[in-house]
């Protein structure tokens, strides 16, 4: 768990670490996109080309999460933490990998189809809107 060490970033590799360790079972990765753009991306290459079996969800609500939540909070433009990432799952694709989009309940079916089916690393993009994040109550 990268987030131990407040680690944004490393979670594609130590999920490949995994995978490889592990073998016979799929790796299941959980990211945001900030985390997968500043480390996943170049490694999912690696995963493919290693043959990892491996799934990568990513959260991609277009913003760095946390901070944007910050910044409403706190009554200041969150237009700083906003991007314009390109499509995840396309990239995936051009990597060697599968990737799908999910903006639905329908695509999130197919995608748990995918899941099932699948014959080199999976990528699946969840599309998740910045400005409707459950807050936890504590």
């Amino acid at each position: 768990m990268t987030d131990n060490f407040a680690a944004i970033g490393q979670g594609m590799q130590q999920a490949i670490g995994a995978a490889h360790g592990a073998s016979g079972r799929p790796t299941i990765l959980f990211t945001g996109d900030g985390g997968f753009m500043m480390g996943g991306v170049n490694e999912f290459n690696t995963a493919v080309r290693t043959n990892c079996d491996l799934i990568v969800i990513v959260c991609n609500d277009a913003a760095y999460g946390a901070e944007h939540i910050q910044m409403i909070d706190r009554n200041m433009d969150p237009s700083i933490t906003e991007f314009e990432w390109p499509s995840f799952a396309a990239v995936a694709k051009a990597l060697g990998g599968e990737g799908i989009e999910v903006t639905s309940p329908e695509a999130l079916e197919i995608a748990i189809e995918a899941m099932q089916n699948r014959k080199t690393p999976l990528l699946i993009e969840l599309k998740l809107d910045p400005h409707n994040v459950p807050r936890m109550r504590l």
